[in-house]
């Protein structure tokens, strides 16, 4: 039965359009392009039809084969600041290197009927709005509110396993007619594995197939399952179930001109709530749905963008709620992340390194018995110091679109230890240098003055200053801090003919990088947040030179450095991303195969971000709507969310804005520049109040 909360959702912004996004394939046979997911945010599906059998491969966030083996690697490095000196550490240790795991692992096969010689599946439409996909008449669903495949279908749903040299084999059964599968997940020295049970009860055309893990109860995991998936075939839960895909459509919504962008908000929104909501044992990583038993990077998160694009779409589209795993998984690693910082680097505060692998949050570093504290770090890459502030970026962004002080206060000692770790290392580097560090995926370990830290810090103290201002507390610190912020050096330039750009460190000329895995001259734009539309203009034209200027290779940099065009509003934001991503676009409607990386990447979806920016932007609480959408095509939307807690509803038309409403969520002061003429309109709001902008 539905609740009260759900049933006073809100109507749907523009529910023909969201019908109009919803995915038809007359085959689904290639599980990397054209797999139907499916999820709840936390248990999660890819449906393909696999010699003419439609099969789910099924996931968890929190099911992550999790042991760790650092017995036979070097010791970490260790850096001398003031020194400029380091030891330790080496490019390739055998924790990441000899083992496949850690990694996330699929937890079994869902197979729907029996091979047919010759049969095809001729028929597959996934329905967005309602979050159901429909295959040659079966109906399956990954319910909202609970972790259960319901599948409505006369054939037979039976579990399979997927087998792995490196693990025990599951045990299987049945139960009172419930089929189950049921795996021990094997531990290391300092931590004790896991367990999961899958369960198939069975009434009529319908099936159930629950999913338990350890993390999700305490005591017997396979009973849990026997009797979750019995209770879901005792009511009617779809009623529920697409009540809560409604309230999450409700949230915002746009309508466009151009049909792929449309198409693509809506898909790429659909795919990240499939993978994200509040309350998981884990925040999805880097993969989001496995199609393969091999995960790149040990599926783990990469905090020099991966991670953090994954959750930042959540921000403009008016989700911001689903973000709390990512939040929690941060506030998870803290501990490990202090002991890193003292480590590494000898001063206290917080280092978080670039990746954070899924299960070393589970056991804190003074309590291993590994090796290394059960830490794995590998030079260069672990070592970028920006990579602490645009870690605990998203969490200051979850404050500025959304703003309540209780949930600044939990996430006060992040950015307060952060800022302290920042403070301590710029205390120990020399005059005018920032250093020693790595410019994201370029070069080698040792160079100073990368932009990416510069930005970084420079983003990090001033929040801290700022969350402690607001706080009414560390009045000490925050004076400390803005003293430390004026030693941050300046960006480094280099030049090319057109005249200066942001070099990649400091004595870096303009082929030191030949072409950008990571954008890193054009992040202090985007997203570090530091140079803005309303920057002074030589300031503006040296980064706008650089985005010019900048080539980049397509695995990571196209969402990156459109969105920093965006904030200049380039018309290139607009063709260059329209002419890339309707190129990455898969038959599943979806950019399922991520050029360098693989199939089913998170980051993927940040589009929907990106579409967002075109459309609305309020980097440092003033609201610019329609910054990047081009003129000549039509557009509106509504709800889309802004810095100060806004939802902002605009229409263009003709190359006019014809409407434009702001409501204020929280009160305060309300910053816009008037679409018509480009004056600023400041006024104090109420909660609740919205202002119509004529």
């Amino acid at each position: 039965m539905a609740t009260a909360a759900l049933l006073t959702a809100e109507p749907l912004p523009f529910p023909e359009v969201l019908d109009d996004a919803a995915v038809v394939q007359d085959r689904f046979d290639d599980i990397a392009t054209q797999a139907l997911p499916l999820g709840n945010g936390d248990l999660n599906a890819l449906l393909w039809d696999r010699g003419g059998v439609p099969c789910l491969r099924v996931s968890k966030n929190d099911l992550w084969d999790a042991r760790i083996d650092t017995s036979g690697d070097p010791p970490l490095l260790k850096v001398d600041l003031r020194e400029r000196t380091w030891t330790g550490g080496t490019n390739k240790v055998p924790s990441w290197s000899n083992h496949p795991y850690p990694q996330p692992r699929c937890a079994a096969v869902i197979t729907i009927g029996t091979p047919v010689p010759g049969r095809c599946v001729a028929n597959a439409r996934l329905d967005l709005r309602r979050a159901v996909a429909t295959v040659d008449g079966t109906q399956v669903r990954v319910l909202a509110d609970r972790n259960v495949i319901l599948i409505d279908t006369p054939d037979p749903v039976l579990l399979e396993e997927v087998k792995a040299e490196q693990l025990p084999l599951a045990k299987s059964g049945e139960t009172d007619g419930v089929r189950w599968l049921h795996m021990t997940m094997p531990g290391d020295v300092d931590y004790m594995g896991m367990e999961y049970a899958l369960a198939v009860a069975t009434h009529g055309n319908r099936k159930a197939v629950s999913m338990v893990t350890s993390f999700d109860v305490k005591g017997p995991v396979l009973e849990k399952a026997i009797g979750s998936a019995r209770e879901a075939l005792a009511g009617d839960l779809i009623l529920n179930h697409e009540e809560v895909w409604t309230k999450f459509w409700s949230a915002s919504g746009v309508k466009l001109g151009d049909r792929f962008f449309q198409d693509a908000w809506y898909r790429n929104l659909y795919y990240m709530r499939c993978f994200c909501r509040a309350g998981t044992a884990m925040p999805v990583t880097l993969f989001a749905g496995l199609a393969s038993d091999k995960t790149g990077w040990h599926g783990a998160p990469t905090l020099n963008y991966n991670f953090e694009q994954t959750f930042w779409p959540m921000f403009v589209s008016n989700h911001v709620d689903e973000m709390e795993p990512y939040v929690r998984f941060l506030e998870s690693y803290a501990p490990r992340g202090r002991w890193l910082a003292k480590e590494t680097y000898g001063v206290e505060g917080l280092f978080l390194p670039l990746n954070l692998f899924g299960p070393e949050h589970l056991v804190r570093p003074e309590a291993a018995k590994s090796h290394n504290a059960r830490q794995i770090c590998y030079v260069p890459w672990t070592y970028t110091l920006g990579c602490t502030g645009w870690g605990l970026q998203n969490l200051w962004l979850r404050y500025k679109y959304s703003p309540d002080r209780r949930y600044l206060e939990s996430v006060y000692p992040l950015l307060r230890d952060g800022a302290e770790f920042y403070a301590n290392v710029l205390e120990q580097c020399r005059a005018g240098e920032l250093g020693p560090s790595y410019n994201p995926e370029h070069g080698s370990f040792g160079s100073f003055n990368n932009p990416v830290d510069i930005a970084y810090f420079r983003f990090l103290l001033t929040t801290a200053s700022e969350a402690a201002r607001l706080l009414g507390r560390d009045a000490k610190l925050a004076k400390r801090w803005g003293n430390q912020l004026a030693r941050v050096p300046d960006y480094e330039s280099t030049s090319i003919p057109e005249g200066t750009i942001i070099a990649n460190w400091r004595g870096a000329d303009a082929d030191a990088v030949k072409q950008h895995n990571v954008a890193s001259p054009t992040v202090p734009v985007f997203p570090a947040d530091q140079i803005t539309w309303f920057s002074p203009v030589a300031e503006k034209e040296r980064f706008e030179r650089t985005l010019r200027w900048i080539k980049y290779r397509d695995d990571n940099a196209h969402i990156m450095v459109n969105v920093a065009r965006a904030r200049f509003s380039m018309p290139e934001a607009y063709t260059a991303s329209r002419e890339y991503f309707s190129k990455l676009l898969t038959p599943n409607g979806l950019f399922a195969k991520w050029p360098g990386h693989g199939s089913y990447v998170a980051e993927s979806w940040a589009f929907a971000g990106l579409t967002g920016e075109l459309l609305l932007q309020s980097v440092g609480d003033v609201i610019r709507v329609f910054p990047a959408w081009p003129k000549d095509q039509d557009a509106a939307f509504a709800k889309l969310r802004a810095q100060g807690g806004f939802l902002v509803s605009a229409e263009q038309k003709g190359g006019e804005v014809v409407r434009l409403s702001v409501e204020s969520t929280v009160g305060g002061k309300l910053r816009l520049l008037n679409p018509k003429d480009g004056a600023m309109i400041e006024r104090d709001t109420r909660p609740g109040e919205i202002v119509v902008v004529r």
